[in-house]
């Protein structure tokens, strides 16, 4: 009886040794105790390591998986995540370490927040987002890892708010806008280059943030592009533009300096100021057009909102005058100056 005692004994001791806990850091990086936020207790079962991390305040699970290998670290098969309030926070599988299936997160309310599906590693099939309250936000669909194919946004009270597709993780073609009612509020056209043939001019936008919300053929043809709101300090959602106008400038002779002035005359009234002035023969100059000006000014608009103003005048070979404004708040001008100058950079004529 001794013997076997002794035995059991033996056995529940090695079984001891056989876990290990391991303390880190807020950024989980090792700490000692004493400065630690989480702890992991790992646990040999046959091939594999069963690992649980802890919040070590609350001593309440963190995370709970299977690693095929602690060194380096591989995850195989079901894991959980949780908050330190207890909540489940994220469940899904892994297979030699990369993401695979369904995974599923959840907000610490316990509605959802999204359903991914992955392969290898990547999003591969449908992807939904929900509202924190628990609100479908958008359903669309990723192939390896790029959104791809048709995609739907509604609002937090269900209704619908836009639809289009992606094409190679970018919105391509039309997209529609939808009101309240469901109406059919506006249709926008998502893509980054564009030939605009009243002018013989090619441009492109920086990213798909930007798209086509405008063109008209009146007497001067024009094109408004709109970018995507950006918030900025104040948290009001501001929409930069791009508005190209093409008219017939046979009447200043390629005096593409006349031709700016008298454009400009149509700012009197807002009080525009000129900053910056150059030309071609600038060094840096950012269209490639050798009859041009670019021009950067500013003003003060009724909200007493601070503008800056980029604009280029053009007179190309076939006597059309072109005139590009690209409109921002100063207050999201960090955000837009880069990507103002992108455009301008891409313009180019086309050659006949």
């Amino acid at each position: 009886m001794k013997k076997i005692l002794i035995i059991i004994l033996f056995l529940l001791s090695a079984k001891a040794f056989a876990q290990d806990t391991t303390y880190y850091d807020a950024d989980w990086n090792k700490a000692p105790r004493y400065k630690a936020a989480y702890f992991t207790v790992y646990t040999k079962d046959g091939n594999f390591w069963k690992r649980t991390d802890y919040y070590l305040k609350s001593k309440r699970a963190q995370m709970k998986g299977t690693y095929s290998s602690i060194n380096p670290e591989v995850k195989e098969g079901y894991f959980e995540y949780y908050y330190e309030s207890g909540r489940l926070k994220h469940t899904g599988n892994f297979t030699n370490g990369k993401e695979t299936g369904v995974h599923i997160w959840y907000r610490e309310t316990g509605n959802l927040e999204a359903k991914e599906n992955y392969a290898n590693g990547k999003l591969d099939g449908p992807y939904e987002e929900y509202y924190e309250n628990g609100k479908l936000y958008g359903q669309s669909n990723y192939v390896k890892g790029i959104r791809e194919g048709w995609t739907t946004y509604f609002r937090e009270d269900g209704s619908k708010l836009s639809e289009g597709n992606f094409k190679n993780g970018k919105r391509a073609g039309e997209w529609k806008f939808y009101d309240e009612t469901g109406k059919v509020e506006e249709t926008n056209i998502f893509k980054t280059d564009f030939n605009i043939p009243e002018a013989s001019m090619f441009i492109r936008m920086p990213n798909d943030e930007w798209c086509l919300s405008k063109h008209s053929e009146d007497k001067i043809i024009s094109y408004t592009f709109l970018r995507s709101p950006i918030k900025d300090s104040s948290g009001r959602a501001i929409s930069p533009a791009i508005l190209i106008y093409i008219d017939d400038a046979k009447i200043f002779d390629k005096n593409v300096t006349k031709f700016s002035i008298t454009k400009r005359g149509n700012f009197v009234n807002v009080g525009l100021k000129l900053d910056k002035i150059s030309s071609p023969s600038d060094k840096g100059y950012p269209i490639a057009y050798k009859n041009s000006l670019f021009m950067k000014t500013s003003y003060t608009d009724k909200n007493n909102m601070e503008h800056i103003l980029y604009t280029a005048y053009i007179i190309n070979n076939d006597d059309k005058g072109i005139q590009i404004y690209m409109d921002m708040t100063k207050d999201i001008s960090k955000t837009c100056e880069t990507e103002f100058m992108q455009a301008f950079k891409s313009i180019k004529e086309i050659k006949k």
